[in-house]
């Protein structure tokens, strides 16, 4: 292994905010090696991720990354500690890409900061990825109908947004002792350009090119937005989701909900440029 510390770009934030399309677009330039939700792999039953299918357009496991860690993993005890897990998908990154590739990991749950900062030898880098709570709360209910789940309120999701996202950046901050990177879905699609020169400022290099396609060979997700896979049609350039403009669900908590409005319409303003 590598002396060189190996830089990880962990992205925290809830579901249905653009983490995926984010985790791609940081591997643009190629400086970085997309992995998507990789503690949602290590987490979960392995017969499931060995049936799972790569970004790449391989399967789990024919993948080049993470063909050898499941083969790994499948020889593990149970009682092997959760960076001893992540070191497997460090050991796979370390024998296909140099040292100053770094690793974009899209687990969005704030509380595995813990664990990253004990494995020797790499760098943390994290960004806080949210969206506007009008979208989001359309995007969160249209997955509950897809899963054939009970429909959630609409003032349950914004309080959920608020809460969790709150408590995403005051975990990521005492973790790792400073404030994580900031960014909006909306800033990403509506003004790429900004929030692409402000992450180079942040990350200390440019890792996104906003004439690249998406698509790009770079990302190796195989948990993660569904998007990612060429038979759902893989996004390949940023594009906005406007549905909510048309949908009423989230009109009554905005109105009845002036704090959690306030604090979205100021992250739009300080963050997406688009209010």
């Amino acid at each position: 292994m590598s002396a060189r510390k190996r830089k990880i770009i962990y992205i925290v934030g809830l579901s249905h905010s653009g983490s995926t399309v984010l985790d791609m677009l940081l591997t643009t330039r190629g400086k970085a090696v997309g992995l998507g939700q990789v503690w949602t792999v290590l987490g979960e039953n392995l017969e499931r991720s060995l049936t799972r299918q790569c970004s790449c357009g391989a399967s789990a496991t024919e993948c080049k990354v993470w063909g050898p860690v499941l083969e790994r993993l499948a020889q593990l005890p149970a009682s092997t500690p959760a960076r001893g897990r992540y070191q497997i998908v460090l050991d796979s990154i370390d024998r296909l890409y140099e040292p100053e590739v770094a690793i974009i990991d899209s687990s969005k749950h704030a509380a595995y900061l813990e664990t990253l900062s004990m494995i020797p030898r790499v760098e943390i880098a994290v960004i806080h990825n949210m969206k506007d709570v009008r979208p989001f709360t359309v995007s969160t209910l249209d997955n509950l109908q897809r899963k054939g789940g009970r429909r959630a309120l609409p003032e349950k999701i914004f309080y959920q947004w608020y809460r969790d996202n709150r408590a995403s950046l005051t975990l990521a901050d005492r973790l790792l002792g400073r404030p994580p990177i900031r960014v909006m879905y909306e800033g990403l699609c509506l003004s790429v350009e900004a929030v692409a020169a402000r992450l180079a400022e942040e990350l200390g290099d440019h890792y996104i090119d906003t004439t690249a396609a998406l698509d790009n060979g770079h990302t190796h997700i195989i948990a993660g937005n569904r998007l990612r896979l060429p038979e759902t049609g893989k996004v390949k350039r940023l594009a906005y989701d406007y549905r909510w403009l048309i949908r009423p669900e989230w009109l009554r908590p905005y109105l009845l909900m002036p704090m959690i409005r306030k604090y979205n319409e100021q992250c739009l303003r300080e963050l997406g440029k688009v209010v």
